[in-house]
């Protein structure tokens, strides 16, 4: 048995229709087809490429944000999509994540793992940490020196450039997998990561013309990828998986977190060199303190902000709920987490989902991610062919933590490091079930939805109390 993986970044499952996405539609009409699959905390990208590859929360892995401070290692914020900055987090010849990853796990069992990402070179990384220890393929659209860099220059001549949308380059990733990873090198397990329709939601809104071609870029991958897979003689034992790895809301305030802390009186800025609290912008923007006593007065002054929404923290105190229930407590944690207050109503367009967010270079109009709204944690989930039930909506819960041990149950593998468990609801009807729901109640007139199977909490949505 092989494995296909595409992840499309940033795909909303309710953006997922005949009408703009044929042949995702009909591959999640014709799969199985997770009905209640998440995102984790923060639901940013490289947190989720980590927890996808690891099988286990920020809390574990240790990347905790895509930019957080480690003051054990730099004085100034890591931005994990840079390779520099990432590579701060690696011991020499080590990974920068503190758990193994899925493509040590099947190198150490005897199998392949392939990447192809157009995605960040940070978010590269995290996908596939030792690849080169490994003598394993990972490349990634940014990739100018290298092996795996030549021989996409070799095969298919020069990288399209980037631009919004990113289409030229998502195009090109995806005939990389076809022409170059599948054709020639046939690994037990590759992935894709596709760029869109992340890059157009942010920059050209959940609704426009160019997010629409991102949609349909989008989908002529899995296109690309299923025709070539329906093409081998081994297709009835080729499993192919889609997957999103967060949502988005329509960001209809923006504001600077560190700016308006400032402009309270508190020393705030992006780094302890101009201020006493540090802060990284975000739609979950995080807080370290140089002066712990200062927590809690920052906190209750946030609290009474109407755009600041429920608060978590490394060490929990009155009026902010503890990290750790989201998996998502580390020494490298903020000290306060905030989240923005969002609505479930719909934004100009008719999408639903609103809310503020602290991004300099997104628009306000763009689509953001990052905190704990429904259209936040909402992730597409598909896998069809080989021993997946067929034309079901499975009804287990999941999130992006399930999907590698899914993958190493398939291959016949386990992984103890992983805190996942494999989503056996695609495969018998007899092990799916539907989690049981409940409520958190976060304070300041916030409630976590949850559910809870397998002795795992998955949040849901946050939102005000009715």
């Amino acid at each position: 048995m092989r494995l296909i993986l595409i992840a499309l970044d940033g795909l909303r499952p309710d953006l997922v229709q005949p009408q703009t996405m044929p042949r995702l539609s009909r591959l999640a009409a014709e799969g199985a087809r997770f009905a209640d699959s998440r995102s984790v905390f923060p639901s940013e990208t490289r947190c989720a490429t980590p927890s996808f590859s690891t099988g286990c929360r920020p809390g574990e892995h240790g990347m905790v944000a895509n930019t957080f401070y480690a003051p054990e290692i730099s004085p100034k914020l890591i931005r994990t999509k840079h390779l520099a900055d990432i590579a701060l987090l690696a011991p020499p010849g080590g990974s920068p994540l503190q758990r193994p990853s899925l493509g040590e796990i099947l190198a150490a069992n005897g199998r392949s793992f392939a990447l192809v990402s157009a995605g960040t070179p940070g978010a590269a990384v995290a996908l596939h940490p030792m690849a080169g220890p490994l003598g394993a393929f990972r490349w990634n659209v940014e990739d100018t020196a290298g092996e795996a860099a030549a021989l996409v220059r070799a095969r298919l001549g020069e990288t399209p450039p980037a631009g919004v949308p990113n289409i030229p380059r998502c195009d090109f990733a995806a005939q990389v997998l076809t022409d170059v990873v599948l054709d020639e090198m046939r690994p037990d397990v590759a992935l894709l990561w596709c760029s869109e329709p992340d890059v157009s939601f942010h920059y050209r809104t959940l609704s426009s013309p160019e997010t629409l071609e991102a949609l349909a870029c989008a989908d002529r991958t899995v296109g690309r990828v299923l025709d070539w897979r329906d093409a081998q003689p081994d297709a009835a034992d080729i499993v192919v998986m889609v997957l999103s790895d967060h949502g988005h809301v329509t960001g209809t305030t923006k504001l600077s977190v560190a700016a308006a802390l400032r402009e309270a009186g508190f020393p705030a800025a992006e780094t302890f060199e101009d201020g006493d609290i540090a802060v990284a912008p975000g739609a979950a923007p995080g807080l370290w303190f140089r002066n712990p006593g200062d927590v809690g007065q920052v906190a209750a002054w946030l609290g009474a902000q109407p755009w600041c929404g429920a608060l978590f923290a490394r060490e929990p105190f009155p009026g902010a709920e503890p990290l750790a229930l989201l998996g998502s407590a580390h020494a490298r944690s903020a000290d306060i987490m905030m989240t923005f207050a969002g609505t479930e109503g719909p934004d100009a367009h008719g999408y639903a989902g609103t809310g503020g967010f602290d991004g300099p270079d997104v628009p306000v109009g763009g689509g953001m991610h990052g905190g704990l709204h429904r259209a936040e944690l909402a992730t597409v989930l598909v896998m069809q062919g080989g021993p997946i039930r067929q034309a079901v909506v499975v009804r287990q819960a999941a999130d992006l933590t399930d999907i590698a041990p899914t993958v190493l149950h398939l291959l016949g593998l386990t992984a103890p490091s992983m805190a996942g468990r494999p989503r056996l609801g695609a495969l018998e009807a007899s092990a799916d079930a539907a989690p049981d729901r409940g409520l958190h109640d976060c304070g300041r007139g916030f409630v976590l939805e949850t559910m809870t199977q397998d002795g795992r909490l998955y949040p849901t949505a946050m939102r005000r109390a009715v």
